[in-house]
Order: structure tokens, then C-alpha cells, then sequence
């Protein structure tokens, strides 16, 4: 469980991540002394009743660094592949429009013609349905 601890003056927060185990032995022992929760973390957070129980050296951050550069270069990767996409993406979208104009004129140009010529209308409903859609005129749930 997370727990966030504010100052009562500013606006910085703390962040602890609590095991579930721990955070249910320590709610049994507030039932048992008739303390609240909070109360009871304030307790334990401001007499330094916590063991970290973490080996703090620099070996542990040397490990710790290069966990997070290899993450970074995992990171760089990742968001120039999908920068790639999203550039591909907007080009198909942009000739999908374009495409979605030409069609419309198209039909126009149809229905005049029929008229014209004095045949019955086509039913042209699905494609401007994607037309609609594909000029973003489509509802959007």
C-alpha cells in the first residue's frame, strides 16, 4: 500500500510504499490499543520506530544507477519507434481524408449525373458513413 505524508505548512509529499502485511500487523495493534491508523504511521514515521533493512553503499547505488541507464536506453528506444508510428499515422490519416474528399465529390458528381441522365438514385449510406468517419465528423463515444 502507498501512504503520502504532507507537510501541515508547503506543498512537498512523501510517498511510502508499506507491505500489506505489515500495514494489517500495524492495524492490529491499533485495534488492540485503541489508536487510529494515522495516528499510530505518524508514530512510527516521526520516532524512527522504521529499519530500512536496505544495505545503503555504493555498491547498492552503482547496481541502482545502472539499472536506471539501462531503463533510459530501453526508454529512448522505445519512444523512437512510437515517434515513428505516430508520424506514419498522421500522414495515412491526412490521405485518408484527402481520399474521403475526392470520394464525396465523386458521389456528387453521380448523383448529378443520374439526374441528368433521368436514373434512380444510388444508396451511397455506408460510404458516408466512412467518409464521416474518416473526416472525423463521425459521433465520438
Amino acid at each position: 500500500m502507498k501512504i503520502t505524508v504532507k507537510p501541515r505548512r508547503g506543498w512537498r509529499r512523501v510517498t511510502f510504499r508499506v507491505p500489506d502485511e505489515t500495514l494489517e500487523r500495524i492495524e492490529e495493534l491499533c485495534e488492540r490499543y485503541g489508536f487510529r491508523l494515522d495516528e499510530a504511521l505518524r508514530i512510527i514515521l516521526l520516532h524512527d520506530y522504521v529499519d530500512d533493512g536496505v544495505d545503503v553503499d555504493e555498491k547498492a547505488f552503482e547496481k541502482l544507477e545502472k539499472g536506471i541507464d539501462a531503463l533510459e536506453k530501453e526508454l529512448y528506444k522505445l519512444e523512437g519507434k512510437w515517434s515513428s508510428l505516430k508520424f506514419r499515422s498522421y500522414y495515412i490519416a491526412l490521405d485518408n481524408q484527402n481520399l474521403g474528399i475526392q470520394l464525396s465529390g465523386m458521389m456528387a458528381e453521380n448523383k448529378r449525373l443520374r439526374k441528368v441522365l433521368g436514373k434512380e438514385e444510388r444508396d451511397f449510406s455506408e460510404v458516408k458513413e466512412l467518409i464521416h468517419y474518416y473526416m472525423a465528423f463521425g459521433d465520438k463515444d
